[in-house]
């Protein structure tokens, strides 16, 4: 990857993150203000959760922009699940392991309905199972995102298997299908009935936007901006007008996050300046932040509801703090861990690479 492309996917990476951090703040700040007798408004201008869509998007792109000349190789759909797993897994199994724990040690603290064994299994190995409750969640709810993301790293890994042009149309062909079993079966098969979301469109728009990449398409700084606006200005009226209760999230979420997402990978390259590798910094810690922000806040919340701190202290220190332990979360456990797996798991030459 070029060092200024990472900048930029980098950086919006953070940004993503840090909506859904946003919003899930909020919520706790209310439940502090539910708890001690106070008043709390949170700001309802968009759907936070935009910022999984823009996750989604981005790893579309990723995936076909890494792995667009490997079709058909030997050994490639390995490789990409291997490095995908080693990515994805071993945080999300410690944060579960961690949510686990705290719904056995202070289940009155945790949104959650019991606990079932078969549940606990589907948690740790991404199949969408109901809680008590009947809510496809995992144990860590923000888990229910990489239960996509496995579909995708499986769906995608198969067609690897195929030359590129054959490979790009079994894989619209493959999102299509589930699409169309996800509306037309009963709500019994709620595994299809899940992986069939429209959703998962969004990775294909992410596929596509690494296309126009790849081509050489590129836009002006002024398309890039107007874009942006244009994708937020979306999310706003999609929001305000209560669209996400009839309408696709595909198209309600898919459709801005793809304007913001076209504009940071398509427009100019940022300069590299210490602002821009700060933020990029903090998109390198985007998985350990959207992981471990639920723990830092719940803490907080609490300790900050103790000491009796204004509710806006709670929420602007909260925020801070989420981001500070993710970056710490990234660099001495994240990280560690990742270096050391592809160590394990790569050949000899690979390893001097990975240790590289």
């Amino acid at each position: 990857m070029k060092p200024t492309y990472l900048v930029n996917v980098q950086i919006l990476r953070f940004f993503a993150a840090a909506l859904v951090v946003f919003a899930h703040v909020g919520v706790e700040v209310g439940n502090v203000a539910a708890r001690t007798g106070r008043v709390f408004e949170e700001i309802g201008l968009i759907d936070w959760g935009l910022g999984v869509d823009v996750f989604f998007i981005i790893s579309g792109f990723i995936m076909y922009y890494m792995m667009h000349d490997r079709f058909g190789a030997p050994g490639a759909p390995v490789d990409f699940l291997r490095r995908r797993l080693i990515r994805i897994v071993p945080l999300y199994w410690i944060c579960t392991t961690l949510m686990l724990a705290s719904l056995v040690a202070a289940p009155q603290l945790i949104n959650n309905n019991g606990l079932d064994l078969k549940h606990v299994v589907a948690s740790y190995t991404f199949i969408p199972w109901p809680r008590a409750d009947g809510e496809l969640f995992p144990i860590l709810s923000l888990g229910w995102t990489l239960n996509y993301e496995m579909l995708f790293y499986a769906i995608f890994a198969l067609v690897l298997l195929l030359p590129r042009r054959a490979g790009l149309v079994a894989l619209g062909a493959a999102f299509i299908l589930l699409i169309l079993t996800g509306i037309l079966v009963p709500d019994r098969l709620f595994m299809l009935k899940f992986w069939g979301n429209p959703i998962i469109g969004e990775f294909l728009l992410g596929t596509t936007i690494a296309a126009l990449f790849l081509d050489g398409r590129r836009i002006s700084g002024g398309a890039a901006v107007a874009l942006v606006v244009a994708g937020i200005a979306l999310a706003v009226v999609f929001f305000q007008a209560s669209a996400y209760e009839h309408i696709w999230r595909l198209v309600t979420g898919g459709i801005p996050a793809a304007l913001i997402v076209a504009a940071a990978v398509l427009g100019p390259p940022l300069r590299e300046t210490w602002p821009a590798r700060a933020l990029a910094l903090g998109g390198d810690a985007s998985y350990a932040l959207y992981l471990t922000h639920p723990f830092t806040i719940k803490l907080f919340g609490v300790a900050g509801a103790k000491v009796g701190l204004p509710l806006g202290a709670i929420y602007v220190v909260g925020l801070v703090l989420t981001v500070l332990v993710s970056v710490a979360v990234h660099l001495l456990v994240e990280k560690p861990i990742g270096q050391w797996l592809m160590r394990k798991t790569s050949g000899p030459k690979r390893a001097v690479r990975a240790a590289s």
